[in-house]
């Protein structure tokens, strides 16, 4: 059987769905991703994965263009006549599903890797596109033969209350899963300083003006907290910020320094003592806080969808209101001022990675449900 995954960029399938596709490999699958290339076909393919080069737009509305992409997915499906396609995120789940139908793909798993901006924010882009694309998912998600993934049961819940899924075809797979062996439990590092790890992209959505306010209280009661920050701007996200606006925050406060995009984070949680993450909303499941967890570290991050999968308040970490400066900062000074309990906690994040949110678990039940929609 032919299993093609259709996502936007190569880096995000090598990072966070090559497990999967290895799973699909050892079940018998025939594996190709479609996707943007950028560096990482040869690694995809060393793998066993056959990569199809595709040019996704991301952050155009142009319909003409949309036309033109899905033309040629549908190409694509009826030259490779898949018995399973599986799409990921937000526009190819719309292109991807299109394609499917008009190419008549029998199978479709649709994973949504959060909800995003479309429908966690009022910017207008979002306002603009909602009412457009809710009816058009009511339809397509709804096919027969196709079924929805998510991440966190929050995302289920609202798309249900929008009317989009069909529950005996709708499963949760808490997110991508985490190497244990590649991040092992590590010592805490000595303090002062107090290292604060944020590894993401630079977007607003991610929190990153909260997280400025706070540092900002934090250099003037508490010099010896730090923010290191790994991540880059994305250049199809509507509230990317950009290199100047991140190395001017750099440069200006003593306390916060940007390291840039790091390919693997393996070698970095060691060096810190607490991951940040204070989104908005829109998450999945973030990998980053799966990574910090397996090396046992605590995490503050906001008490939204996707990010309290992996949080239990007060057992391995602290939850915050979602853009509170103030009390993000409040739960860096209390963690950086605990470091028995900041310890304990980290343990304890490493035995929550250690059940279902592993590598090893998350592969299982993808290669379960798998067999299970190609069966039905």
């Amino acid at each position: 059987m032919k299993l093609i995954y259709l996502v936007t960029q190569d880096w995000y399938f090598f990072s966070h769905r090559l497990p999967m596709a290895r799973a699909a490999i050892r079940a018998g699958f025939d594996v190709a991703v479609i996707t943007n290339v950028d560096k990482h076909k040869f690694a995809i393919e060393e793998a066993g994965v056959r990569v199809i080069p595709f040019a996704f737009d991301r952050k155009s509305l142009n319909p003409i263009t949309a036309l033109l992409q899905i033309s040629k997915l549908i190409e694509i499906y009826r030259a490779e006549k898949p018995d399973l396609v599986h799409h990921i995120a937000l526009k190819p789940i719309l292109f991807g599903s299109i394609a499917a139908m008009v190419a008549r793909v029998p199978h479709v798993l649709n994973a949504f890797a959060g909800l995003g901006v479309i429908f966690h924010s009022n910017i207008f882009q979002a306002r603009i596109i909602r009412p457009f694309l809710i009816p058009a998912f009511r339809f397509l998600l709804k096919c027969p033969g196709s079924w929805l993934l998510f991440q966190n049961k929050d995302d289920r819940a609202k798309m249900e209350a929008l009317g989009l899924t069909t529950p005996e075809r709708t499963v949760i797979i808490r997110g991508s899963g985490v190497d244990l062996d590649h991040y092992p439990v590590t010592p805490m590092p000595e303090q002062p300083p107090f290292i604060c790890i944020f590894a993401g992209r630079m977007i607003d959505s991610k929190g990153l003006p909260t997280m400025q306010a706070a540092f900002e209280i934090l250099e003037v009661h508490a010099p010896h907290i730090r923010l290191w920050m790994y991540g880059k701007p994305d250049s199809g996200n509507p509230g990317s910020w950009d290199q100047a606006r991140i190395h001017g925050w750099d440069k200006n406060h003593p306390t916060v320094t940007w390291k840039g995009h790091r390919e693997d984070m393996a070698e970095i949680w060691p060096l810190g003592h607490v991951a940040v993450l204070p989104a908005w909303g829109g998450e999945g499941l973030p990998k980053a806080l799966l990574e910090a967890a397996a090396c046992a570290r605590p995490i503050i991050a906001s008490d939204v969808s996707g990010c309290r999968e992996v949080v239990e308040q007060g057992r391995n970490g602290l939850l915050v209101p979602p853009g509170d400066a103030e009390q993000l900062a409040a739960a860096i000074l209390e963690m950086s001022l605990k470091p028995e309990r900041c310890e304990a906690m980290g343990l304890e994040s490493r035995k929550i990675v250690e059940g279902d949110l592993s590598a090893e678990a998350v592969s299982r039940n993808t290669e379960a449900l798998y067999r299970r929609i190609v069966a039905a």
